[in-house]
């Protein structure tokens, strides 16, 4: 296997979503040589796309020019219910075509992040019960939700 594998790296749907902090590292200055490093890594998983929820548009350019789709939704520390809304369906338009497979990616894996990959679970009908998205996210991270993470969960589809 090429490359070096993100920190925190995680499969949400194998081979299709996954989450990880900031490609090269936290920070605004990650390391040129480790980004390199996971991008090889990246692409031998299949991974062609990237869904930036940093506050900045900060390196994609730089994913742009070796290959991946991008898609930036700044996240800011107060997340209102359109937001997600607008996440939620940004994250289900890309994943709508069957060749995308993306990688979903903040400075770091914060509390926010598995409550809105549990909601996507919901919004796009994967599932039905929050609860088992809850469990499933837990699961896949070996760590419970936090409350700011559980909070992010809609009840129903409609809500």
């Amino acid at each position: 296997m090429v490359g070096l594998k993100p920190n925190e790296f995680y499969w949400v749907i194998q081979d299709k979503l996954a989450l990880s902090e900031c490609i090269g590292g936290r920070g605004m200055t990650p390391r040129k040589i480790r980004r390199e490093e996971e991008v090889q890594w990246l692409k031998s998983q299949g991974i062609n796309s990237i869904f930036s929820l940093l506050e900045t548009d900060f390196n994609l350019t730089s994913y742009q020019e070796v290959g991946f789709r991008t898609y930036h939704f700044p996240l800011s520390d107060d997340i209102q219910d359109n937001a997600l809304q607008t996440i939620f369906s940004a994250i289900k338009e890309a994943l709508d075509d069957p060749e995308i497979k993306l990688l979903i990616h903040k400075e770091y894996v914060d509390e926010r992040i598995p409550g809105i990959l549990a909601g996507y679970l919901i919004f796009s009908e994967l599932l039905q019960d929050p609860v088992l998205a809850r469990i499933i996210l837990e699961e896949i991270l070996a760590r419970p939700l936090s409350p700011q993470a559980i909070e992010l969960i809609p009840t129903s589809v409609s809500s």
